[in-house]
């Protein structure tokens, strides 16, 4: 079904509108979410993230642009299992505890600073992708955490490829100039 139809049948009956929008837009919300979850949450949390994805969705559906509700999808869909994973890591640096024996179990080639300085520069990455607003942080989505090319990004944005290629430029020596004023080498 497309946006069109399914923005018409929002209108009219907004319980049906719902079924219909989470069933065409239901595999591609897993598979952002259950790539992002995987490793870090249950296949339960995945499934929780995907609801959230689409309550969020069916809230805000009168402030989406038309023509942009699968791009909405997917930076939400991003976002979210973005946020789950931040919240079960910080989840379970609450409540796991180590004991002399279980450290020195742990692989000696794995490094814990690093996995750490990285999780948090993917977080501050995230804030200041946020910080370009709309369309260019779905842009940089799209194109870099979901390898999407221009011409895709194009279609699903209703842009034009070189409208978004330029955006794209644009927002990257945005982020690049907040980047190494945050500190993040790049």
């Amino acid at each position: 079904m497309t946006e069109e139809q399914i923005r018409r049948l929002m209108h009219k009956d907004s319980e049906r509108g719902s079924r219909v929008l989470f069933d065409s837009y239901y595999h591609y919300v897993c598979a952002i979410v259950f790539r992002t979850v995987s490793g870090t949450g249950t296949r339960e949390d995945a499934e929780e993230c995907v609801i959230d994805v689409f309550l969020e969705a069916i809230q805000h559906f009168e402030e989406i642009q038309p023509g942009s509700l699968k791009a909405y999808i997917g930076t939400v869909a991003k976002n979210k299992a973005l946020n789950t994973c931040r919240y079960l890591s910080a989840k379970s640096r609450q409540t796991v505890s180590l004991d002399s024996e279980e450290l020195s179990r742990l692989d000696s080639g794995q490094d814990v600073q690093t996995s750490a300085e990285q999780s948090e520069q993917t977080e501050k990455l995230l804030k200041i992708i946020s910080e370009l607003g709309e369309p260019d942080a779905s842009i940089i989505i799209q194109k870099y955490f979901l390898d999407r090319n221009s011409i895709e990004i194009a279609r699903i944005l209703h842009m034009n490829p070189v409208t978004v290629r330029s955006r794209a430029s644009r927002a990257l020596k945005y982020l690049k100039k907040k980047l190494s004023e945050s500190g993040i080498l790049l």
